[in-house]
Formats: C-alpha cells, structure tokens, sequence
C-alpha cells in the first residue's frame, strides 16, 4: 500500500533494530571512553518486512531517505544490529516514519537469544525519539514493538546505537618483516616484534604463505626459516600476532621472495618412446620411457605444437578438451626441480574420433569463449544466455555473450582490495529476474565484506541497497560465493577472516555459509530466529551447487593438510578449526564429516563448484585440474582430473543454460597487475561419451 513520508530532520534515528548486546558490569575504575555511533553499517534483522524496498539494513544505513517498515497490521515487531563485539550503551535514536510505535521496549543481549530490557515506553509519540540506557552493555541492540501508533506497522528511517565498545584490543600488526637470508629452496624471515593490545601479551606468531598457514612459533621469537621451495619462484609472506585470549592483530605488510636461481643448469634428458595408448572423440592418452636427471625429475610437461596440453608427475598423462575428427602433434619435455627443461621428445601425430553427442557429463571439447585482464571471480547467467562476470581486482562488471561478445557494464560502487583475496567477489542473479531485475553483488568495502544488489537494466547498474554489511574482511579467507537455491533463498560463502574461531562463533557471520531472504532479512526457517547462518565450521568455502535432491554441496580450502568437499546439511557444523578435513580432533559430537578430501592442500585448493546430471564438478586452483566426482546416495566414491596444467590456475565453473560448463582461468591472482592479466573464459561441451 501507499502511503504518505513524515517529513523529518534526519536526526540519523538508529535503525529500529535491537541490537543485541551482552549485560556486563561497566568498568568502575577505567576512563569511560568516549561514545559513537556504533550501528551504522553494521548487520542488521528484522521480525518481518512490508517488502522488498524496506529491508532492515536501511534503518542502520545512515541515509535518512532509506526506512525499514514491518508488515502491516501486526505486533509484536522487532529489528535488531549487531555491533560486532561488546559495547556500552549510552542511548538510542529512533527516527520514526509516519508508522511508529506507541508501546515499545530497547533491549540488549550478549548471544542474540536472551533479551534484558533496558528502556520502555507505553507513550510514544513517533518523530526523533530518544532513549537513555545509561549503563546497559552487549553486543545486540534492538527495538521490540509491542504496539503500533498507527493501523500500519513499525518503520523507521534510521535506528542509531550510540556508546562505545568495551571488548579489549588486539595486537598491532608486526612489522618490518624481512628476509635475512635467501636460497634456492629456503627462504630465512625475520620480524619486529607486534605491540600488545589491551587483551594482554602477545604470545605466539603464525606464519602464512599465500594465505595458508605454514608455522607457528611462540611470542618471543621473531624468525622462520621456510624450506622445501622452488627455485627461482616467487613467493609470498605475511605475519599475524595472538594473544593470550585469541585476538589476532591484522595482518602485517605481506613480504614478496623470490627464490634464487639453482646452481643445478643440467636439463634432463628427453623422453623417449613417446606413443598413444588410446584416443577418443576428446582425449588422446600418451605414455613414454622415463627421462633422467642428475639431480631428479619432478614431472614432465605434454605440448600441442608450441601450446602446454598438460602436466603429468609420472610418465604417462591424458589430454583433455580436443576436438573431434582432428589431427595433433603432441611432444614431451621432462622438468627438474631447477626448473631446467629437456629437449622435447620425437613427436607424436594422432587424429582423435569422430564427435560423440551433447547431452552427458563427460568433458568434451575446449573453446576459448574470451580472455580477460583481469581475475574472472564470479559469473552468473542472465535469461538469455549471456553471462555477467566480476572482475575482482578492477571492480567491473563484464557482460560476455556465448560468442565472446563483450560489454563493461560499469565498475560497481565501494569495493576495495585487501592486497589478498578480497574485492569484488561473488554473483547471483535474481530467480525473478525477467520482472525484478536484481543483480546481487558479495564484494569487500573498506570496512567489511558486504552483499548487496543492483537494478540491472540495459547493461547498467542503479539503485544499489546493502542488504548485509559487518562480514569480517582481511587479507585472505573472504570467501565471497553467492548463489540462488532450489528454495529462492540467497546463500552466501563467508570466510573465517583469518580467525578460526569465527567459524565457531555463531555471533559472527565469518566462517559458515549464509542464507537470506532476498530483501537481503533472515528466513523464519533458518536454524536459529533471526540468525544468518544455515551451516558453521567452516574456513573458507570457495563454491556451492544443489544436486538433482534439492541438496547443496559446497567446496571448501583447507589449511595444510586437506581440503573438503561437503554436502551441507541445516545448521550442521563441520568442524574448523579442531577439525580439518579428517585430521586433527575429528571426533568431537556434532563434528560432520565431508565427503571427500583432497591432499595436501598445495597440491589442490578447490575453488568453484558445479553440478551437472548428479556429477560434480570441482575447479582447482593450485592443482591447476577440474576433478569430475559422480554422486552415489550420499557419497562421492570416485574422482577423475581433466586438463591438468593445461590452463593454469582455475578458478570458477558453472553449469551453462546450454548444456556446458564455463571454466575461468585466474592466472596472476597472487602477482599480476590488475588490468593487465593473460586469463581466460572457456566452455567445456559435456558429452555422453
């Protein structure tokens, strides 16, 4: 329904939302510090919105032409923030639209499950209303309505929480981190030692190599030597500090190496005997005599004229993504772990079959569909056909027909790096689109990662709303994955920011996948009342499919030791950071187990996910592979690798409208200049070969 806007002075009315906060005893000896506004931005719920337009988000947005609204004709009402950590409470600000609330009550919580009430009123009058809650303490403020002044319902323009927080700080982020010694397979770090905060003495260092932590060493030391490098690679460090109660500063300035050169410049020999052990409409296999090295070979590598086809450890391989009916030249050069290459091998010509028929869910040919400058992060189809890709580190959006068409729609508004894996992430587009025209948008802002969504008209985007802000951001573990289900629900991949007790946290909406309404509210069906979370435990899931039951997976990195592929169940728990594929302490109750592990982890790193006739689909960024993992009842029995080394770093797969699968190259994610990368956008035909 229509209904006429109060003119008001924005007086920035804290959204009415209760943002649930934790009662504690103020601090009687500390200086009281000084009070801000503490909501703004910052992830808000509500019991119910009047739709779409009126989301609880825009009633802590710090616009004072955005209003949440409730349904009509109802109480109770609430709408609730969560300011992140504890704070001390000093007021709260209702700016009232024309529907305001005669009876209503401020409350506060530590957990966002019990409530203490710290202000009521049976006489409110709407307009800018101020309520002093001197004293009161927690993480969650909230409004709760319990009887309307008008025969509408509840909106508010804004809903401002004022105080400060009162959760001690964490260390500062080391600093000066510096090589004092470089080899050819070792690289020695040393470090200033990090300023501890207010939680206490620093007591430990963790150690991370592209974003994976490789060491640990205690509060007092401030060195590590890492080895078993390659030569002549660069590398990437950064240092993290902890204290005794688990804070962890931000990340130190992340250190680039380069190893030095081998002193090894002997190739190995060539490979003899190359020949084919079987050939197919799409494939052709190969095997050969071993080579031999003075040091040791570490793998050999198969071209198609000049062109990489694959990479293989042993001395047999297959070649994926041919055409049918078409004639090959394949050689083999073995490689050592100097990087000094052989000759190539006495040439190999073969003529693959003729074509087999669409329709299955075998990788069948390659084509390059376009490259790309940038890293290709998230893509999503639009109804006809064409699909729209977020370029993470330019912050553009790219509109690709299947024929290879390209169109910059615009750079989207907010986002920032993290000099890591953060920037414009993730997207979906809406179930609704053809009459909606919502395109949603996860992307890291200077603050946070947020999820957001556009009008997408004529390849524009306009008339953006925040839906859900305060998702912890840092220089790794962002996660970012966005993707509509079977249920119309919005479910959305968080990280756990590089603190694994995120994942355990279910105050916080790091480490676990997420699950909206679309008007960006929590779903009245998701584990917990008006909680985000649909599963917990996670570290940093990279891709998320629905099979053909209406279950979702979900690919997941791990740290060291295993990465996980999941099938997700409501409210499960799956382990991190006790638990890390099948290692470490696994058996704890309530722990669910994936169903298949990749290992180790720098041999894999699973991105994207996709299903297609009950087969996953599974990109791999360090393992440079797409594995094909059939599901059988619950399980994933058997994996098989497909065009391994042959394009690089592979970053996100999805099931095309057509049939096929897009795969996008992320070459130079870890070093490239953004705008002036070498990636790719192919389609993968699935045959029923």
């Amino acid at each position: 329904m229509t209904r006429f806007k109060r003119w008001c002075t924005a007086g920035s009315g804290a959204a009415a939302l209760v943002m649930a906060m934790a009662l504690i005893a103020p601090p009687s000896l500390a200086q009281p510090a000084a009070d801000t506004l503490l909501s703004k931005g910052k992830p808000a719920t509500a019991s119910s919105t009047e739709s779409s337009a009126y989301a609880a988000a825009d009633a802590v947005d710090g616009k004072t032409t955005t209003r949440w609204a409730s349904k009509e004709g109802a109480d109770p009402q609430w709408l609730s923030v969560d300011l992140g950590s504890t704070a001390q409470i000093s007021k709260v600000v209702l700016n009232w639209e024309a529907a305001y609330a005669k009876s209503y009550e401020i409350q506060v919580s530590a957990d966002n499950t019990t409530w203490n009430t710290v202000y009521s009123t049976k006489n409110g009058k709407g307009g800018t209303e101020t309520a002093t809650t001197t004293g009161a303490s927690g993480r969650y403020v909230r409004l709760y309505g319990t009887a309307r002044g008008t025969s509408y319902g509840y909106s508010l323009w804004e809903f401002q929480v004022t105080g400060h927080l009162t959760t001690g700080t964490t260390p500062a982020a080391p600093t000066n981190l510096r090589t004092t010694a470089v080899t050819d397979t070792a690289v020695s770090l040393a470090w200033d030692a990090a300023t501890a905060g207010s939680s206490g003495a620093v007591t430990k260092y963790d150690v991370f190599q592209h974003g994976s932590q490789i060491a640990t060493v205690d509060g007092k030391t401030l060195s590590y030597q890492a080895t078993g490098l390659t030569p002549n690679t660069q590398y990437y460090f950064t240092i993290f500090a902890e204290d005794g109660s688990g804070g962890i500063s931000p990340p130190s300035a992340e250190l680039p190496v380069k190893t030095a050169a081998s002193n090894d410049t002997q190739p190995p020999t060539a490979p003899a005997d190359p020949h084919t052990t079987a050939v197919t409409a799409n494939t052709v296999s190969l095997a050969w005599s071993a080579s031999t090295d003075n040091v040791g070979v570490v793998g050999y590598d198969v071209y198609n004229g000049t062109a990489k086809a694959g990479t293989f450890p042993d001395t047999s391989g297959t070649i994926d993504g041919l055409a049918p009916a078409t004639a090959y030249t394949f050689t083999v050069r073995a490689k050592d772990a100097a990087g000094n290459a052989s000759d190539p091998s006495k040439a190999v010509a073969v003529t693959t079959t003729g074509g087999n028929g669409g329709g299955g869910t075998n990788p069948g040919e390659v084509t390059q569909i376009t490259t790309d400058s940038d890293i290709p992060w998230g893509l999503a189809f639009l109804p006809d056909g064409s699909a729209l890709v977020s370029e993470r580190d330019t912050f553009q959006l790219v509109r690709i027909t299947p024929a290879g068409k390209k169109t910059v729609v615009g750079k989207v508004p907010g986002v920032d790096t993290t000099g890591g894996e953060g920037g414009l992430l993730g997207l979906a587009v809406s179930k609704d689109f053809a009459t909606d025209h919502w395109l949603y948008v996860f992307h890291t802002s200077s603050s946070d990662n947020r999820i957001v969504r556009f009008q997408y008209v004529n390849d524009k985007i306009s008339g953006e709303q925040v839906l859900l802000t305060g998702i912890a951001r840092n220089r790794y573990h962002n996660g970012g994955r966005l993707a509509f289900g079977p249920d119309g629900k919005l479910y959305a991949t968080t990280g756990d920011a590089q603190n694994g007790d995120n994942a355990q946290n279910l105050n916080s909406l790091n480490g676990k996948i997420l699950r909206l309404n679309p008007d960006g509210s929590v779903p009245a069906d998701n584990p917990q009342s008006g909680k985000y979370f649909w599963s917990y435990g996670h570290r940093n899931v990279q891709g998320l499919a629905w099979d053909s039951k209406g279950r979702l997976w979900e690919s997941e990195l791990g740290d060291s030791k295993q990465d996980e592929v999941n099938l997700i169940v409501k409210g499960g728990n799956y382990g991190w950071p006790a638990c890390e594929g099948t290692t470490g302490s696994c058996g704890q109750p309530g722990f669910i187990a994936p169903k298949r592990t990749f290992s180790p982890t720098a041999k894999h790193s699973p991105s994207g996910l996709a299903i297609v006739g009950d087969v996953l689909f599974m990109s791999e960024l360090t393992g440079q592979e797409v594995q094909r993992m059939p599901i059988s009842g619950d399980s994933l029995p058997t994996a098989k690798t497909y065009f391994t080394g042959e394009y690089g770093r592979l970053r996100t797969i999805v099931a095309a409208p057509d049939g096929s699968l897009w795969l996008t190259t992320t070459n130079g994610d870890k070093s490239g200049t953004p705008g002036k990368l070498d990636n790719k956008i192919l389609r993968i035909a699935l045959t029923g070969g």
